[in-house]
């Protein structure tokens, strides 16, 4: 099963993003408000509001996620990444530097919206350098990696809060795994329960796979995936083309996943 995109393209939807669909189907619940925040090269979040259908699902990209830092740690020291976020724990965020970097006007744009290497990408991360020539490389990591978290929280108070008051903020993406991401995310999110997706039995760095997984299944039963308010599609299709005839394949089994 593959080209999951096209079908929802072909109604008029940007093919993306269609984890919400997944998001949706294993975590919503009756009882807590929840956002599903993936951190990946760019961060996005998925807006469930308890007892939410389909319809009632949104979901966009905060900001950058780990594509900033990333870039940073491999300009400064040659590596791929912040390893747990030890290199941000050990400097100081600059509030000169940060209060430049929050003023980014994607920050600002109304969703739905997406954003990727056009906005924080090579042309960002080589201004970014050029203003921070005066400063220390761990505080230039420090301050980068604060403004992946505060992204997200500023998403969630200009564009969710008004609407739905979140009870649990659950990560995934490689980003999960950076503890200075998780530990800013719990001092802006107060009184909120961050959670990574590893409590409920998903490891963070497979959500994705997962998702396609389940994104198949849906199809080979019968099922729409696309959301139409979050992809901008004029209807629900079914997503995504087989190799082999529905029928070769025996059916569509069934599964049954629950969050707690």
């Amino acid at each position: 099963m593959g080209d999951f995109r096209i079908a929802d393209m072909a109604v008029g939807g940007q093919g993306a993003p269609l984890v919400p669909y997944f998001d949706w189907l294993v975590f919503r619940s009756t009882s807590v408000n929840r956002l599903l925040l993936n951190i990946g090269g760019i961060a996005n979040i998925t807006v469930l509001p308890r007892g939410c259908t389909p319809e009632e699902v949104r979901a966009f990209d905060t900001g950058p996620g780990n594509m900033v830092v990333d870039s940073l740690m491999h300009e400064f020291y040659g590596k791929s990444l912040d390893a747990s976020g030890r290199t941000a724990a050990s400097g100081a965020v600059s509030l000169e530097l940060f209060s430049s970097l929050v003023r980014h006007p994607y920050l600002r744009r109304r969703p739905p919206k997406s954003t990727g290497r056009e906005e924080f990408g090579e042309s960002f991360v080589r201004d970014l350098l050029r203003s921070a020539r005066r400063y220390d490389r761990e505080d230039v990591i420090a301050t980068a990696s604060q403004f992946t978290a505060f992204a997200v929280y500023d998403a969630y108070r200009r564009f969710v809060e008004k609407q739905m008051r979140a009870d649990e903020v659950i990560v995934s993406g490689g980003g999960a795994r950076n503890r200075f991401f998780l530990d800013e995310l719990r001092r802006y999110f107060s009184g909120v329960r961050v959670r990574c997706i590893d409590e409920f039995g998903i490891d963070a760095d497979a959500k994705e796979a997962v998702c396609f997984a389940i994104l198949a299944h849906e199809t080979m039963g019968g099922r729409t995936t696309n959301i139409p308010g979050v992809t901008g599609a004029r209807k629900r299709v079914l997503l995504g083309k087989s190799p082999f005839p529905r029928s070769a394949c025996g059916g569509a089994g069934k599964i049954y996943i629950a969050a707690p």
